[in-house]
């Protein structure tokens, strides 16, 4: 954290430059997460020493990180400590669709050093359950092959020194229960693609019956930017191509396009946005839907001599909240360049019509290879890959995720500053309220003044002057084991918006650098996000570094004005037990019934009508995190109670 703040020092007369000329585009900077909430949400709830297998794997031990999408590494292989986790949104083109990130931040999403200085050394850590070698002989031609990286989306991992330990290396468990170092990699201050390495087990200490392997990262634990990256791990015995055996009879679905983020599984099936309400969609459904909807296609084979490999893609679309499919966008026979690791396969989402009922709904697009039964059995899972949206209540230019930050740089003096983002509308509409993800570090957990406001377009910028206005304070929580939410600011009367708005938040940096959520995997289009900076200029931005999307999102009501209700009436609600296992309670005077929505603002649970206005709430089994209790009363009026689920 404090080598990122030196860096915006110095990069500060440059953004006050950039910010002296009207229209210019203002550089935002980046740096890496001092912790990652999301992260924690997937932190395993369970006694980690019962997860502990009793017998020891047979071979072929294989795992290319198809599962989980998200989280910790299976523990039907992996021990369940370490901190890897397992995602398609940090690697740069991996293999198959998913890969595991070993970093400065713990499986709980706080990071290693829990404090505001830099420190480097040991960070996360990959270690196999136990496998079964015993009774095999080097004729038996043992080898461990994996596919590694330096660095990842998020930047460059820092160089290797006597002083800021950068490395990645590679420990074997002998028949004398003691650990080998077998291979090392020391970071160049370079970022790589995935290279394959090939281990020779063929040794006496290693064939036994309580083999492990485990890969270790070291680097700064203060945050996620000493990365690295693992995926396609095979140990098995017969590869007679011993240190040469790095190619493998498969194609598989990657992550990103070529030419475009080379992360993040398949592109958003809407055209600007990663969600939006549902009604605005069903005003115009055809024109919001991609037309460059796909991902790259990985061959790991590239034989020699060059045999084009032939494969069916298929793409269909189900709706997830009814449970019934709605089409195929996609459906081609192709060859696959032997001479090419990457090729992108990508069709039209509009060429699924969407049902436009008004319920809310959760759509998955999906992505199948059919390699004609040509490939190892083992990897067939990668041959699927899949993208949901979401069609509720608010915009997103974001996947809900954050792989870094961007910040409102401190300043001495002026006015606060303004991010907001621009919205298109296909029909009028009211912005009930916004969301944040503000990033806290340890040097700064304090209570945050904040106020979101909305402006009306003027000729392709916002207007001098908001139209409705907000203020409120972000919780000076910091980052807790439970994970932090987006946090909903609330309007006191939904504000009426038509064709283009804008909608965002001021806030004083006076002193402080304010940190909040960046998606690499996503963008806005050219010209959608604003500043307005202290000396009260408007201009678009582009960020330093890597592009990406701020995380916040409008909520829009679909014209209905329900006001919330006043603090003082709200704060007569509260829930018990909080945090709960399911059932809760709800103290204070009567309501009309109650709603349940996840950290992203979605609907989990509504109480039935013949429950409606109940203070007992049965609650079904849902992952453990912050929730909100929504309470609608006798007049419409809202309040709003946030909920901890264990």
């Amino acid at each position: 954290m404090t080598r990122f703040r030196t860096y915006c020092r110095l990069l500060l007369p440059a953004l006050l430059l950039a910010t002296g000329a009207a229209r210019a585009q203002v550089m935002l900077p980046s740096g890496p997460l001092p912790s990652d909430p999301s992260r924690a949400a997937y932190s395993l709830k369970i006694d980690r020493a019962a997860q502990q297998r009793t017998t020891a794997l047979s071979l072929p031990f294989f795992d290319d990180f198809t599962t989980p999408l998200e989280g910790a590494p299976d523990v039907r292989r992996w021990a369940p400590t370490g901190g890897a986790f397992v995602s398609n949104r940090l690697a740069l083109a991996p293999l198959t669709r998913g890969a595991a990130t070993l970093d400065g931040i713990k499986a709980n999403g706080q990071s290693y050093s829990s404090g505001t200085g830099v420190a480097y050394g040991p960070i996360d850590s990959l270690k196999s359950q136990p496998i079964d070698l015993s009774g095999l002989t080097p004729a038996d031609q043992v080898y461990l092959s994996f596919a590694w990286q330096a660095g990842s989306i998020i930047g460059t991992p820092n160089l290797n020194s006597t002083t800021s330990t950068v490395k990645l290396e590679l420990y074997l468990k002998t028949s004398a229960n003691t650990w080998v170092r077998a291979w090392f990699y020391n970071s160049q201050r370079a970022r790589t693609g995935f290279r394959q390495q090939v281990i020779d087990l063929n040794q006496a200490q290693y064939l036994h019956g309580d083999f492990q392997f485990m890969l270790v990262a070291s680097g700064n634990t203060s945050d996620n930017l000493d990365n690295w990256g693992v995926d396609y791990v095979l140990l098995d015995r017969g590869r007679s191509r011993g240190l040469a055996d790095t190619t493998f009879v498969d194609v598989a679905t990657g992550a990103g396009l070529v030419g475009s983020s080379p992360s993040g599984g398949l592109r958003s099936p809407l055209r600007r946005y990663t969600a939006m309400p549902v009604w605005q969609f069903n005003a115009a459904p055809t024109s919001e839907l991609s037309t460059n909807l796909g991902v790259n296609l990985t061959n790991l084979e590239l034989p020699t001599p060059p045999l084009p490999r032939p494969i069916d893609v298929t793409g269909t679309v189900r709706n997830l909240t009814t449970n019934t499919p709605l089409g195929t966008w996609l459906q081609a026979s192709r060859l696959i360049n032997p001479n090419v690791r990457n090729s992108p396969q990508v069709g039209s989402a509009a060429t699924v019509a969407v049902p436009t009922t008004a319920t809310a709904k959760r759509l998955r697009y999906n992505l199948v290879i059919n390699t004609n039964g040509l490939e190892m059995p083992r990897a067939v899972p990668n041959d699927t890959i899949s993208r949901d949206v979401e069609l509720n209540n608010y915009f997103a230019y974001d996947d809900g995720t954050a792989e870094a930050y961007t910040q409102i740089i401190a300043r001495s003096t002026g006015q606060a500053e303004v991010l907001a983002y621009r919205i298109n509308l296909n029909q009028p509409d009211h912005v009930g309220g916004l969301r944040l993800y503000p990033v806290y570090t340890p040097a700064d957990v304090n209570v945050r003044p904040v106020t979101i406001s909305v402006w009306s377009d003027d000729s392709g910028h916002p207007g001098a002057t908001p139209v409705a206005t907000k203020t409120a304070s972000l919780p000076g929580t910091g980052p807790l084991p439970g994970g932090l939410p987006y946090y909903e600011i609330t309007f006191d009367q939904p504000v009426p918006v038509s064709g283009v708005f804008y909608v965002g938040f001021s806030q004083p940096s006076t002193g402080r650098f304010l940190s909040y959520g960046k998606d690499l995997n996503n963008y806005f289009p050219p010209g959608y996000l604003w500043n307005r900076s202290y000396v009260g200029v408007w201009d678009s931005i582009r960020f330093v570094g890597p592009r990406g999307a701020l995380m916040m999102r409008p909520v829009m009501t679909n014209n209905v004005t329900t006001a919330t209700a006043s603090a003082r009436e709200a704060a007569a609600y509260s829930l018990y037990p909080n945090p709960t296992h399911g059932t809760v309670r709800v103290e204070g005077p009567a309501f009309a019934r109650a709603t349940l929505l996840d950290a992203l603002g979605r609907t989990v649970w509504e109480q039935p009508a013949a429950q409606a206005g109940q203070a007992t709430l049965p609650l079904p089994t849902l992952p453990p995190g912050v929730y909100t209790v929504r309470l609608t009363l006798a007049d419409g009026r809202t309040v709003g109670r946030r909920l901890m689920l264990e």
